[in-house]
């Protein structure tokens, strides 16, 4: 006899085809009918996830929750997915899940004085390969799922032991079919879950309930499971919950099958859409974990709330990581709502970073001398360019930069971030050791009247000193030989270009692993190249381009003799249901390739499918290793002979086959607008990933850079 242990529960997305305040209206009515049906059927059982739910019930009707609070005592309301939201699991860092985890644990234990030990997330749209560590590490020893599908991944059995690539491991259920069930779904949904099992297996879940705009069990889906729970043959339903089911199979962990790895995917799409939310929440983690790096270097100037305004931040970052927000498939507005929450959580970062470094290093200035403060937290060395537009005379005096033994400082004058006339931007290497600072002295000095005359005439781009090999047509050093071309630009033997394809695809990419969309064209170059730099420590060209409606800015730069090419790319984009890609061709057969992953690096097959990034990729042929190295680029494929990297889709907002997607012609469109792009190439970068994940968190967390004047 196998035992089918019928979950209530109701799914219910803060936010998706609705706004904030409808999904806290969803949670309120929620939170009444589950505990009005607990009240009913004594037999019933009610699965809850998130501290979000939870909290919202406390704040706002306090009644309710002491009604939660009983049932949870009782053992008949069953707290899972410790989290504040079900978030995406693939795009989040490895902190910001370690967060998730702990901030809902954290509230459990607060307010009903324990813990749980199963994972929850059952509508997010794939799950990184290292879950089961961070799972694991936040005391979860099972985990409960549904996307992707049956008929998006093959899997043994609906219940298996899923193991990270650094030999971690759960217990992991998919769900069969749904996680709601209306009364003409049930039936079938037991007899697919019961289908799934593996060898020697006797018991399995099904799901029931209304959900997504939450809801939960109905009085008709209970009375139905009442009457029918000794009906099929060979099996009985149970109320129960995930914990139960999990006891229950713990005898059978060894019959179990191993997946190894991640588990993609249900929307490929959604890695490339709705950018803007994405690279917000990409620079609220960073800025967060530096002002929390900041704090722990300098905990003796830190303020009392200095932790609690990071907390309260990191609290706006972890909801707008949930799969329907940050996967961009919520309503415009919404997405608008979590772009600037997440913008103002980086500003809250700042104004920390800002208020400990100055109280700190105040008594370190001298009056009259102009100094600057280059302080890196990290617990890592820095070895690197600094940047640095110092406030100055309006460019009509001469410049001299030495380092704290008095020694001289080359450095260039680079384009400043602004179009005015007299401003200037320094370019100087460093090095710094971790969690420690550099002060460095600037010194201004009249021009003679002879150089000030000359001033007037210099190109504002083009700095001064020992120049370069920049030739009209071509960009070198040592390593590196990039020439521009009509469409591709040829770095050694690669060749890139950036691309345009039709996207047929719904917001979410449903029913596809990859982009396969007529190729329409790609951006055509001016044969004007621009010298934009050229001086002792960098040079740069810039090309502009065209394709349809869009125009777009490529600058490609070379520090010294360094061995990587800078890319940064400029787009205005107003293409509509086409998608843009950054195109590298590979002179010879890719043969692995190796991505950046939230937790570490995977190993990925090269077959053209579309997977998630979380920094950037290596691919290795016979003759090299190439990195490129992208935190603000969120998706890409590998085939034999190409690395593509998705840099913008352009769908129609919220749009979900099988609706025609000329239905509202009038739908705001996606990713319209100017966006930037900049990331590393590599190549023959050799097998020192440590030095690749440095480069990509030195994108991301540079050195904190001020003027100590005054």
């Amino acid at each position: 006899m196998k035992t089918v242990h019928m979950i209530g529960n109701a799914h219910l997305d803060p936010v998706w085809l609705w706004h904030r305040s409808e999904g806290v209206d969803a949670v309120l009515a929620t939170a009444r009918s589950a505990c009005d049906r607990l009240d009913e059927y004594p037999d019933f059982i009610f699965t809850c996830s998130t501290r979000w739910f939870h909290e919202k019930v406390e704040l706002l009707d306090p009644g309710l929750f002491e009604r939660i609070c009983h049932f949870v005592h009782t053992g008949r309301w069953q707290l899972v997915g410790p989290m504040l939201v079900q978030p995406d699991c693939n795009l989040p860092s490895a902190e910001a899940f370690a967060r998730q985890f702990e901030t809902g644990q954290r509230y459990y234990r607060e307010k009903f004085g324990l813990t749980t030990t199963v994972g929850y997330n059952v509508d997010s749209f794939g799950h990184t390969a290292y879950l089961p560590r961070f799972l694991r590490e936040a005391g979860l020893d099972s985990y409960v799922f549904m996307r992707p599908g049956f008929e998006e991944k093959k899997l043994p059995a609906n219940l298996f032991r899923w193991r990270s690539p650094d030999g971690c491991e759960v217990t992991a259920f998919r769900i069969a079919e749904t996680y709601c069930a209306d009364i003409s779904q049930i039936f079938e949904n037991i007899e697919k879950s019961l289908a799934e099992l593996p060898e020697g297996v006797n018991h399995t879940m099904c799901f029931f309930g209304v959900g997504d705009h939450g809801g939960g069990p109905t009085k008709l889906q209970i009375e139905w499971i009442l009457e029918h729970g000794e009906d099929i043959e060979g099996a009985k339903l149970v109320f129960s919950h995930p914990r139960a089911f999990f006891d229950n199979i713990n005898s059978d962990i060894h019959k179990l099958p191993v997946v190894s790895g991640e588990l993609q995917y249900h929307g490929v799409g959604c890695y490339s859409v709705q950018r803007r939310i994405k690279v917000a929440m990409a620079r609220a983690q960073s800025r967060l974990l530096q002002a929390q790096a900041v704090i722990e270097a300098l905990s003796d100037y830190a303020s009392e709330n200095a932790r609690e305004r990071i907390e309260k931040a990191w609290d706006s970052v972890l909801f707008n990581q949930f799969h329907d927000i940050l996967g961009g498939t919520s309503l415009d507005k919404a997405s608008l709502t979590a772009t600037g929450e997440l913008l103002a959580a980086e500003s809250r970062a700042d104004e920390v970073i800002t208020s400990v470094t100055r109280r700190a290093f105040r008594g370190k200035a001298c009056p009259g001398e102009h100094r600057i403060v280059v302080f890196n937290p990290s617990d890592k060395p820095f070895d690197g360019f600094v940047e640095h537009g110092p406030w100055l005379q309006w460019g009509k005096t001469e410049l001299s930069l030495f380092d704290d033994q008095g020694t001289v400082i080359q450095f260039q004058q680079v384009e400043a971030p602004a179009m005015v006339t007299g401003l200037r931007h320094l370019l100087f290497k460093l090095s710094i050791p971790p969690r420690s600072w550099r002060i460095l002295k600037l010194i201004e000095s009249p021009l003679a009247e002879s150089c000030e005359q000359e001033a007037k005439g210099m190109d504002p781009q083009v700095a001064q000193g020992d120049m370069l090999e920049t030739q009209p047509k071509q960009l070198l050093n040592r390593y590196l030989k990039i020439t521009p071309g009509s469409e591709a630009i040829c770095l050694n033997n690669w060749k890139l270009s950036v691309e345009v394809l039709d996207d047929p695809t719904d917001t979410w990419g449903h029913s596809i692993d990859r982009f396969e969309g007529v190729r329409k064209g790609a951006f055509t170059w001016s044969d004007k190249i621009e010298v934009v730099e050229s001086g002792p420590i960098r040079k740069a060209i810039r090309l502009k381009g065209e394709f349809g409606n869009s125009r777009a800015w490529l600058r490609l730069m070379i520090l010294g003799d360094e061995p990587i090419l800078r890319l940064r790319l400029s787009v205005v984009w107003a293409q509509v249901r086409q998608l843009l890609r950054l195109r590298f061709e590979t002179p010879d057969l890719v043969c692995k390739r190796i991505d950046l992953v939230s937790g570490g690096f995977l190993d990925r097959p090269i077959d053209g499918a579309e997977f998630s990034l979380n920094g950037g990729l290596i691919v290795s042929s016979k003759s090299a290793r190439t990195a490129i190295i992208a935190p603000e680029i969120f998706s890409g494929s590998v085939d034999s002979h190409n690395v593509n990297l998705t840099l913008l889709r352009s769908p129609y907002i919220a749009h979900h086959d099988p609706a025609p997607a000329g239905m509202c012609p009038d739908q705001p469109v996606a990713d319209q607008g100017t966006h930037e792009f900049d990331l590393l190439v590599y190549p023959d970068c050799g097998d020192e990933m440590d030095q690749i994940e440095q480069l990509a968190r030195e994108m991301t967390m540079p050195p904190v850079t001020w003027d100590l004047t005054g």
